[in-house]
This record gives C-alpha cells, structure tokens and sequence, in this order.
C-alpha cells in the first residue's frame, strides 16, 4: 500500500479503480479502532461495481505509520491528513463512509469541511452517537488503555474479545487479515489513538450543524449501537438523515452482511444523486427519511422509516448507552456477563449473549460472500481510470434492491427493560498476574455507585468503573459488581476466571 503524508505521521491507503468503463464516484472507507483496511476486504469488489473505492489505515494503523507524539492522532490532525489525501487523489469531493471510531471520524470530517462530501454514511459508531456523559466516561478507559499499552506493550488485549481472532461471526478471510492487522499495532499507535482520538473525536454538540445528506446503518445485534441509534439519529436535520437495520448483523456489519451493507449504500448514494437511478423508473431501495411513512425492505436490508416507529423498533432510552470506561461493553444477562463488542473497536466479537433475540425484525439473508481483492498499486486517478477498463466485472451482480411500496406494521420482539449490571474482563489469567475488569453497565449516566468483590470479598478501593486485581493462586475465582443506580435500585452481575490453568466449566 502506497504511504501518504510527511514522515512520520504517513497513512496507507489503497485504490480500487471502478469496473465502470467510465470511472465510478468516489468511495472512501474508514476502519475502526485496533482494525485496517482490511476491514472492508469483504465488500470492496461488489463496491468496485458502482464506485472508485479507496481504503484508508488510520494514522498508528495497518501499514500506516505509528509516532510516538500522540498529537498527530488528534480530531483535527486526522481530519486534515485526510483532506490532504483527496486533494492528492484528485477528489474534489466524496462519498464518505466510516465504522465505528471511522464513522465518529467521517462525521467530524463532514462538520468541519462539508463541502468535500456528497455524502455520509456511519455504521455502528458509539463514538459518534455517545453523549457528553459517554465521552467523558470512555476518555478515562482510553487513558488506562493507553497506560497498559505503554506500561506492558499490546499483548494484553488480546486475553479480551477485543482480539479478533476469538471471532465467531466474521467469515475466515476476514478474520485472518484482522487478526493479522491486530498483529501490527504498536503500544505508540494504540495508545495515541486511544488518548487523542477515541473520545476527543465525539462531536455530540455540534450534530445539529450537519450540512451532508447521511445514512446511519446499524446491525441489529449491536446492541449499544441499537439503543444510542434513536436519539442519535433525532439530533440531526431530520430531512437529511436516512437509517438502514441489517438483520442479524453485529458490530461489524459489513462483514457479517455484506450484501445487506453493499445494498444500503448504493441505494443511498442513488437519492443523493451520487450514482445514477436505473432507466427503469424510481431507483431500486429508495431510502425514506425519518418522518415519512414507508417501511422498504431492500432484500437482506430493513429500513425503518418515521421516528417514533425506529423509536419502538431500538427500544428507545435516550441518548445515554453503556458506561464504557474501558475495553469492552456488554450486554445485560440474567445468569453470567454477555461480552458482545468494544465501544470504539473495528470489530465485535460475538459472545455468549450474541444469539439472543433481537428487538429489531430480521430478513432473511443470503450466504454469498465477497470475494478477496487486491488492491491496485495506482496512485492517482488518471492511472486508474486506465486499469478500469483492462478489469472485467465480477461473473455475479449485486443483487437487486426491490422497494416495497407499501407500509407495513412491525411489532419489536422486547428485550430487557431498565438498568443492568455488567462486567468484561477476561476469561482466564496467570497467577499473580494483573488483569483489568471494567463495568459495562448501563444506563453509565444513571450510574451512582460501584462495588466490586473478588471471590466474596469487598474490594476496599474508591467508587470506580475499572478494577485491576492480581489471584496470587491457581483455581477458579470470581469477580462480582453491584452496581447502585440514582434511581436506588441495584443490580449485580458476575464473571469467573480460571487462573493458573484451571478447569471452570
């Protein structure tokens, strides 16, 4: 991959000439926390139907490079690498599309320099959605990351389902670029980011000023996302906004449904004007804005249309999520911790919790994967407008999007009301090792007290989110959390850990 940017603080990114003889607009894709590129290596030949496609390793990322100074892994520094790229590539203006920390990333490009969008799309992104009391909360869990980065290297995440490699849910293709790319951090890179990036980039305050038509997709198993998704989409000019539901899909959606996000993009880049609508008439998977009437469903993608019909349909509870003060974030459990997702991470692994119903109706989807792809060694768009037509297209098309004209009722499988506790830490650990186990309950900002206990035994420490504990001996131990909401109800919850190489079936 081509570097771009003064040395020390270059990124790699990649081209994708569009099998379009006359050359597609650009797309441009941006990876989550502790991912690549790589991210998106299961939809890039599909996207290469309608679009020139380039992919970009955020700064400490992939095959970018990683300083030491965490001031360049900054809002506005990212944002300006960036800009500088498209001005590189000869891209007046793009399409800009982000998961995750990538999508809280484009949205703050899109804030301060509209006029290089023709469009946003951010996919499960709490970093984008998270409110003032969610990014202070992950501020002071990406200060401890960065900590144990520096203090003891990377090795340590991947004991948590951070580390790609415990993935159930992502195809192996997928799965081994991630692991591969998770292989590639630096203590400098994860540690700059975590500090300078992850928290500073939430632009909560400012989501009213948005000026670039946007699609929020969410994977209906992303339950952090599902339950921020209403009040976030509600904060922008609701003409604007569009919101696509991939059934069955979880943090990285993109990879779990790749028709479905491959779909909800070109349907969306077809109402804006991006790509061009069939002769056929209303191009296929028109998006409804928030506030209409129709409920489309687009093959393997729902769209949910009106807000208080999304409302009902995420279970709505308000702009608060889970108090995400470190690592991971879970799902609420009735016998032991869900571990699903990281708050800021390029990919969620599916835990224990992952299989249970969803809130939100699912469609069938097919199990077509996208094929692998190998990115063009072009730099500019003169040469890559050459390669296009020397590339012949793929033997099987996109599927296509069929709208549904008519509204239709959906009645939203209910999930777990009120406050939870939660924990996430990992499963086993040396003896005498310091391991980390964070609070992932929820709702953070309704969150008054926290009280841990090893084994049975109260941890005289201050009222805190994150506890760090040693088990000098071998043996199955166990870390318990009652959590004391404003409210005074209380809720408790908790996880066992085999230490030594014990056996805690």
């Amino acid at each position: 991959m081509p570097l771009f940017g003064q040395p020390g603080e270059r990124i790699a990114y990649a081209l994708y000439p569009s099998f379009v003889e006359t050359g597609g607009p650009p797309l441009v894709l941006l990876h989550g926390f502790t991912a690549s590129s790589a991210a998106f290596d299961a939809n890039v030949e599909a996207l290469r139907e309608h679009f020139t496609v380039v992919t970009v390793d955020l700064l400490g990322h992939g095959a970018s490079e990683s300083p030491a100074n965490a001031a360049p892994y900054a809002p506005k520094a990212a944002i300006a690498r960036l800009l500088a790229l498209f001005d590189e590539l000869g891209f007046a203006r793009v399409l800009l599309c982000g998961h995750s920390l990538g999508g809280a990333l484009a949205l703050r490009l899109a804030l301060d320099a509209p006029e290089r969008l023709t469009g946003l799309v951010v996919m499960n992104s709490m970093s984008a959605a998270g409110t003032p009391q969610w990014r202070e909360n992950a501020r002071a869990g990406m200060n401890e990351m960065a900590w144990r980065a520096r203090a003891e290297g990377t090795a340590f995440l991947k004991q948590t389902r951070l580390y790609p490699a415990h993935s159930k849910r992502l195809d192996e293709r997928s799965r081994q670029l991630l692991v591969e790319a998770f292989e590639q951090l630096t203590p400098e890179g994860m540690a700059g980011t975590a500090e300078e990036l992850t928290a500073n980039v939430n632009a909560w305050e400012r989501h009213p000023e948005l000026k670039v038509p946007l699609l929020v997709i969410v994977g209906d198993r992303d339950r952090d996302f599902v339950a921020s998704a209403p009040g976030f989409v509600s904060r922008f000019p609701a003409e604007l906004v569009r919101t696509a539901v991939l059934p069955e899909a979880g943090h990285a959606a993109n990879i779990e449904q790749p028709r479905g996000f491959e779909e909800a993009l070109a349907a969306f880049a077809r109402e804006i004007g991006v790509l061009p609508t069939p002769e056929t008439g209303q191009g296929p998977g028109t998006l409804a804005r928030l506030g209409g009437a129709a409920v489309t469903t687009l093959g393997v993608l729902l769209v949910l249309t009106g807000i208080g019909l999304l409302g009902a349909s995420f279970l709505l509870t308000g702009n608060s999520s889970s108090n995400d003060q470190a690592v991971l974030a879970a799902q609420p459990a009735s016998n032991a911790t869900r571990e699903v997702v990281t708050a800021v991470a390029g990919t969620r692994v599916a835990g224990p919790g992952a299989a249970q119903p969803s809130s939100i109706p699912a469609v069938a989807s097919p199990a077509q994967q996208s094929p692998s792809n190998t990115p063009v060694p072009t730099a500019t768009p003169a040469a890559a407008a050459t390669q296009a037509s020397q590339v012949a297209p793929p033997a099987t098309p996109t599927p296509t999007l069929t709208p549904q004209p008519t509204a239709t009722p959906i009645t939203p499988t209910p999930a777990p009301d009120g406050p939870y506790a939660g924990i996430s830490g990992p499963p086993t650990a040396a003896a005498g090792e310091t391991v980390t186990f964070v609070s992932t309950s929820a709702p953070g900002s309704d969150i008054l007290r926290w009280n841990w206990s090893t084994s049975g035994v109260l941890v005289p420490q201050p009222n805190l989110a994150v506890l760090r504990v040693a088990f000098p001996a071998s043996g199955c131990q166990s870390v318990s959390l009652t959590v004391v909401f404003k409210s005074g109800v209380q809720r408790s919850a908790t996880q066992v850990i085999a230490v030594g190489g014990a056996s805690c079936q």
